[in-house]
């Protein structure tokens, strides 16, 4: 069996519910620009975004931790899950569908697909891929965000007020302080370009993965545990119409939280005013030219991979 045919037979139980007429006056979502950029040439590009009429989201992707692929498909299993979650979100976030019964419905076929290709075969737990996102969506006329990972949204009101959220708060500055011990541990870039390849290093992190999705880590997410769904950090949004929103991976999200070039303001200000593909410039000169050693800003890979929605919200 192919792992095309695999896919289509596992997740063969995925309903699309068709949309429900809806008043006049309920807000839209018009994506206006995105870009998705690999860190590396070296490896593929683990994140995703899309959106329609009613939602717009991003995807963040895992990077593997040295384990066999499982799936085999897109260059790795965090590539391949951040592909089908942009897919099956863009079919499944329809009016009247809860988020947590399409995250569980999800992650049930994700399931079914990873454990159909493994062949019976055990998984390290640390080798399940996971993903990280963040949505923003219309329900019943109100403007709702849910997620889970670290994942960001940005959006400003008419009025200038500014909304920021993720589902795991604080991942910015916890993740810099491991990094600073990694690369300490690692000797920097210049030996490993993803900290992740050291063996002391991966060990630990392996650590930690192995404890998604279970209440011992209490973190929580897209992959092959259907029980996420209910352990979705959600949020209402009440911005003052038009309002314009920037939903981002962490890694493009890094250049207001970890390399503090923007307010969050002003990142949502320069994506409409000068582009992403501008800010994406910005964002791998700073990782490239400026600190290629991870000196002034710790981080576990030299570049992470970069994705940005650009949005605005009109009634």
């Amino acid at each position: 069996m192919t792992n095309s045919i695999a896919v289509a037979r596992a997740c063969g139980h995925i309903a699309v519910t068709a949309p429900r007429d809806t008043a006049s006056t309920m807000p839209n979502i018009r994506i206006i620009d995105s870009i998705s950029d690999a860190g590396s040439a070296s490896r593929p590009n683990e994140d995703a975004a899309g959106g329609n009429a009613t939602c717009a989201f991003v995807i963040d992707g895992a990077t593997g931790l040295g384990g066999k692929s499982i799936v085999g498909l897109h260059g790795s299993d965090a590539a391949w899950l951040a592909q089908f979650a942009q897919s099956s979100f863009e079919q499944m976030v329809r009016p009247g569908r809860e988020m947590a019964e399409i995250v569980q419905e999800f992650n049930a076929c994700a399931a079914n697909v990873v454990h159909e290709a493994a062949h019976a075969l055990p998984i390290e737990p640390w080798n399940l891929p996971v993903a990280s996102f963040q949505i923003v969506r219309i329900e019943d006329e109100e403007l709702v965000t849910h997620g889970l990972g670290d994942c960001r949204l940005f959006l400003i009101g008419a009025d200038g007020k500014v909304i920021e959220t993720s589902a795991l708060k604080g991942a910015a500055q916890a993740e810099r302080e491991g990094a600073r011990l990694a690369l300490a541990h690692a000797g920097g870039f210049s030996a490993y370009q993803a900290l992740a390849d050291e063996p002391t290093v991966r060990d630990e992190l392996r650590r930690r993965r192995a404890a998604y999705n279970s209440p011992a880590s209490g973190v929580w997410t897209l992959g092959v545990e259907p029980e996420a769904g209910n352990h979705l950090a959600s949020e209402m949004l009440n911005p003052a119409l038009p309002a314009t929103g920037l939903l981002c991976s962490d890694g493009f999200a890094a250049l207001a939280d970890q390399y503090l070039r923007y307010s969050p303001q002003e990142l949502v200000a320069a994506a409409r005013e000068n582009g992403l593909s501008t800010l994406l410039d910005e964002l791998r000169r700073i990782e490239r030219v400026e600190d290629p050693d991870g000196v002034k800003y710790p981080r576990f890979k030299m570049s992470d991979d970069a994705t940005a929605l650009l949005f605005e919200i009109i009634e």
